[in-house]
């Protein structure tokens, strides 16, 4: 179902006209109530960025809804040199290179990890598959950070310079450069520069925008019932048809839910997340 199907429908079901404008807020607040109702696996995504080293702060991205997972790891990208078959490279700067790190790049042989750092000679687990030139990539193992509260962050952590790699994460407040959008507060504070990935529920492009949306498509008695909620709240109409209204979106939800903190949570690995018991 796209946007003019769906509001075809909402005056259809409710006989009435409605104009352009109160039909877009009748859908957007359904999608509202429905979004902050259920999280979708759809509705995931994915953000990557940089930590630097003293700084306890990350911003949001624009269209954060709330966190599935954040995670930290070490990244560095200086260029380097080697001889194919050798097992060492030299590389511009061994800076935020450890060991342990996963290697990449032109002639670097596959699944090789450093193993020992001389200056900026790096030793490799595995012998260099061609010449090595160019830029390239060294990666830390992933590091899942846990869920806290500022208050928990505050105390384990009171003093904001000392440093190491981050363990927690929590939803400090607003940005100080934009007070609609939200910042996260690590501890401890980092010590180094690192990559950090985030990933999270987003308020998807409204129907409204976009003409299609992935409920619009796959769950439309949802987004129907719930936007036939609105309008008919709008109208102040009958309580009788409003209460069938209500229940039909309440049952659409139901499913809906079944399948999003249901079915696509049933092997989810960390406590604390939203989980319904699969029908």
């Amino acid at each position: 179902m796209n946007y003019a199907e769906l509001t075809a429908a909402i005056e259809d079901y409710t006989q009435n006209t409605f104009t352009s404008t109160e039909l877009s807020l009748f859908v957007k607040q359904a999608e509202q109530r429905i979004y902050n109702m259920v999280q979708l696996a759809n509705l995931r995504r994915n953000q990557t960025g940089t930590i630097t080293s003293g700084n306890k702060y990350l911003s949001a991205p624009d269209d954060f809804l709330s966190t599935y997972s954040l995670a930290v790891y070490t990244y560095a990208t200086p260029t380097a040199t080697g001889t194919s078959g050798a097992f060492t490279i030299t590389v511009s700067s061994a800076s935020d290179i450890a060991v342990g790190q996963q290697v990449s790049g032109s002639g670097i042989g596959s699944g090789a990890l450093v193993s020992l750092i001389n200056g900026t000679t790096i030793t490799l687990s595995v012998a260099n598959s061609g010449s090595v030139s160019g830029t390239i990539i060294f990666q830390g193992d992933y590091l899942y950070l846990l869920d806290k509260d500022v208050n928990f962050i505050r105390e384990v952590y009171p003093n904001p310079n000392s440093k190491a790699e981050p363990k927690y994460y929590a939803i400090f407040g607003p940005q100080s450069g934009d007070v609609n959008e939200l910042s996260f507060i690590l501890g401890p504070t980092p010590d180094q520069t690192y990559k950090v990935e985030l990933h999270y529920y987003y308020y998807p492009i409204s129907i409204v925008d976009a003409g299609t949306s992935w409920l619009g498509e796959n769950f439309d008695s949802v987004l129907l019932y719930g936007s036939l909620v609105e309008a008919y709240t709008f109208m102040k109409g009958e309580q009788d048809l409003m209460a069938l209204y209500d229940t039909k979106y309440k049952e659409a939800l139901a499913l809906l839910k079944n399948l999003g903190d249901g079915k696509q949570r049933a092997d989810t690995y960390r406590d604390g997340q939203v989980k319904v018991r699969v029908q």
